[in-house]
């Protein structure tokens, strides 16, 4: 759809499907940008979608998919609104190349296998895609209802470096607002296009269960974008600090003491019966309290949600059971959480993943 229809539309037609408006930038000034437009309108971070291309793998690298997120955010200037972002992902696509991905756009193109299309590269046909580096790209974008030729030329600047920005939704104010955004930050295209909402409900799907890579596609899991009271030394003073502190059962029982707590920075709409006084505030939110239980060889560190976690001036109580901790996933100090381990230790506890809003275990 052409760009000068674009607000025609909006004016003339109550939308009751899904519609996706995508824009490319030649600056990531101007696409982080628009990001923090979004983010300080409070659109949905779920429907919000971000490709960049990052860097190109080395050949004789012995590890070519091992990309740490966290370095690919603070590269990309995207970490102000990295925890904000849904399905934060580094994909590695058959280019070789390291792609930052989130959002429905970055949740299907997680799943496109590269494959034969029907009709196209047999022997008497040249396809006009079999020189691209990938076609991951383009079937993506033609999934979300985008013409081959438009997604073909959308793939073309997103592997030269154009970064890409898209919001998919049914609402019709949503749409009117990220196309201004877009609009006012020197974009070098934009493009509009209905939206199965078979694609836009799986999307959703997908963003709830994590990353998931298929095929050609290989994911360097999402790292989560929380805070460890021992990394950081301002969160080192004052009632935050509940280190050395006993943690009981709620049967009474000392099972071990805070190693660490793990926070989620500047978290939108915080729950209010989450909101511990002098713990966590509008700026904070306590999500993890690491419990080391154990001895000696056998001691183990254990991530337990904060909505099972009662805090008293005694220490600390956790509302589970003997075989949830017996049973429970071990926590690795020395690394970053990642969502997909975030998504192992909440569906243990059954809680839900307080990343994507109204999300169930």
């Amino acid at each position: 759809m052409m760009l000068d229809s674009l607000t025609d539309q909006f004016e003339e037609e109550e939308l009751h499907r899904s519609y996706t408006v995508m824009a490319l930038f030649d600056d990531i000034i101007d696409a982080e940008s628009s990001l923090m437009c979004l983010r300080r309108l409070k659109q949905p971070a779920d429907q919000i979608s971000i490709i960049f291309r990052e860097r190109v793998l080395d050949p004789d690298s012995r590890t070519p998919y091992r990309a740490v997120l966290s370095e690919v955010v603070a590269k990309s200037a995207l970490d102000v609104v990295g925890s904000w972002l849904q399905g934060l992902a580094s994909l590695v696509l058959p280019d070789r190349a390291t792609y930052l991905a989130a959002g429905p756009i970055g949740a299907i193109l997680a799943t496109i296998r590269e494959s034969r299309q029907h009709g196209e590269d047999d022997d008497n046909t040249v396809s006009p895609l079999r020189s691209l580096p990938t076609r991951q790209l383009t079937r993506t974008f033609q999934a979300f209802g985008f013409e081959r030729n438009e997604a073909t030329y959308v793939e073309q600047r997103v592997v030269a470096g154009s970064p890409l920005i898209a919001v998919t939704s049914e609402t019709i104010e949503i749409l009117r607002t990220a196309h201004q955004i877009f609009t006012e930050n020197s974009p070098v295209y934009i493009g509009f296009t209905q939206t199965e909402s078979t694609v836009s409900s799986q999307a959703a799907k997908l963003l709830m269960t994590g990353p998931r890579g298929t095929g050609a596609v290989v994911i360097a899991d999402a790292v989560s974008p929380l805070r460890h009271l021992v990394w950081d030394p301002q969160l080192q003073r004052g009632p935050r600090d509940l280190r050395h502190r006993l943690v009981r059962s709620q049967y009474g029982e000392i099972i071990g003491r805070v190693e660490d707590l793990l926070f989620e920075p500047e978290p939108v709409n915080p729950p209010p019966e989450l909101l511990y006084r002098g713990i966590s505030d509008d700026q904070l939110l306590l999500r993890y309290i690491v419990v080391r239980v154990g001895r000696g060889l056998g001691r183990q560190r254990l991530a337990i949600p904060s909505e099972r976690i009662s805090i008293t001036p005694d220490g600390v109580t956790v509302a589970v059971t003997h075989e949830e901790l017996a049973s429970a996933p071990r926590y690795d100090s020395e690394a970053q959480l990642s969502r997909q381990e975030e998504a192992t230790i909440r569906r243990h506890y059954n809680e839900p993943f307080y990343w994507i809003t109204g999300a169930d275990v």
